[in-house]
């Protein structure tokens, strides 16, 4: 796919943010913040700095840095490894002393978050640097890139289409051979199988890559992480398959529900209360409104529709490149509760309600924000899949 991605500009943007904080020197260690300006796959440990007057270098594992400085846009690719006057933070403090950043203002990537591999400057890292850089002072800079990834470009969004696609057509082909009998691990091998042959560089292993549940694993208490096992999926239970490919290093994450066999009443009526949610979910998701208004809509339903015990009361989270899975998710929080929704936003649309010993469904399909409201970006339908067995 001829998709060209202008570099120089997301720096610029990360400036502009830099600047209107005061900020001299970006260190930016987050999953997100490294994939988004390296322009790279970068697994490891990595610190990427950004200078108000443009200066822009990665600093990363020794043994990777060759292929990284191949893959990547930057010249200024340095490896770091065990070595005396090699580890990351050494070589980085040489580089703000060097540069003579060591009196100004450094911005750094301070916070929390229930994913394992989040990227946070840790606080070892963080006592190394006010150890070293007395004169320096260092300030969160959380929302720096936060703000400059948040509204995507025509380039992201061609991205975001190709990997929504290929997550459609893997669940397709799930659908072709999908059978009573198999495992869920099974089930996972056929979505990875055809992820992999359609482009799919990498299936990112938050939740443990593809996730595949049936039967009871389909109704754990307001959700969780379900990679699949090897349990056999029988007749007439639910199954969820959530499938999550990365295409150019950038994901799509899509659930799709099924019942093997003649659902039950209490089946379709949490089918019924899951297609009316979702697709009320999916509309809200306006230009203009806000993350609190949109949460308080979807909540309202589930409630009025006798499930909100049973909904996890979380209805999405941003998308973007490896790492980028979080900001802004559509919780009631005062993280996000007044940030307003703007066009060409990303997220991805969450419905979770499980309700025990009758069956679980999951709604996870990536959405633009529109003036007029959600368009999908995968194509495969919100509504519940009956296989005859």
């Amino acid at each position: 796919m001829d998709v060209n991605i202008d570099y120089r500009k997301r720096v610029e943007r990360i400036v502009e943010e830099m600047s209107a904080r005061g900020i001299d020197l970006l260190l930016a260690t987050r999953g997100k913040s490294v994939t988004y300006i390296g322009g790279a796959f970068i697994p490891w440990r990595s610190v990427v700095l950004v200078s108000r007057d443009g200066y822009v270098g990665l600093n990363t594992l020794l043994m990777d840095a060759e292929r990284v400085k191949d893959d990547s846009w930057l010249d200024n690719v340095v490896g770091c490894g065990p070595l005396p006057g090699m580890e990351l933070w050494e070589v980085t403090l040489r580089q703000i002393r060097e540069h003579g950043w060591d009196k100004g203002v450094i911005g750094v990537e301070l916070g929390h978050s229930p994913r394992m591999i989040a990227g946070y400057l840790f606080a070892t890292e963080y006592e190394f640097l006010k150890e070293n850089l007395p004169e320096a002072r260092l300030v969160n800079a959380l929302e720096v890139v936060d703000r400059a990834t948040y509204v995507k470009d025509p380039e992201e969004i061609k991205l975001l289409r190709q990997a929504a696609a290929i997550a459609d057509a893997a669940q397709q082909r799930v659908k072709e051979l999908l059978e009573v009998g198999m495992t869920e691990q099974e089930i996972a091998g056929i979505g990875e199988m055809a992820m992999r042959e359609l482009g799919s560089e990498f299936h990112w292993p938050v939740t443990g890559s593809s996730e595949i549940a049936s039967g009871y694993r389909t109704w754990y208490p307001l959700g969780g992480c379900t990679p699949p096992t090897d349990k056999i999926v029988q007749p007439g239970e639910n199954l969820l398959v959530d499938l999550h490919p990365t295409y150019r290093r950038y994901y799509s994450d899509l659930s799709h529900n099924y019942i093997l066999g003649k659902p039950s009443m209490d089946q379709r009526r949490l089918a019924e209360a899951y297609l009316r949610t979702a697709e009320l979910l999916i509309s809200s998701l306006k230009a203009g409104s806000t993350v609190g208004e949109v949460w308080q809509m979807v909540f309202d339903e589930v409630s009025e529709l006798g499930y909100a015990q049973y909904t996890l009361p979380a209805f999405g989270h941003g998308i973007g490149v490896i790492g980028h899975e979080w900001y802004p998710a559509v919780i009631n929080s005062d993280e996000f509760r007044d940030l307003v929704l703007e066009e060409n936003v990303v997220e991805v649309a969450a419905l979770v309600m499980n309700v025990p010993g009758v069956g679980g469904m999951r709604l996870e399909c990536v959405v633009r924000v529109t003036p007029g409201g959600g368009e999908m970006l995968n194509t495969t339908p919100l509504e519940l899949t009956v296989l005859d067995v």
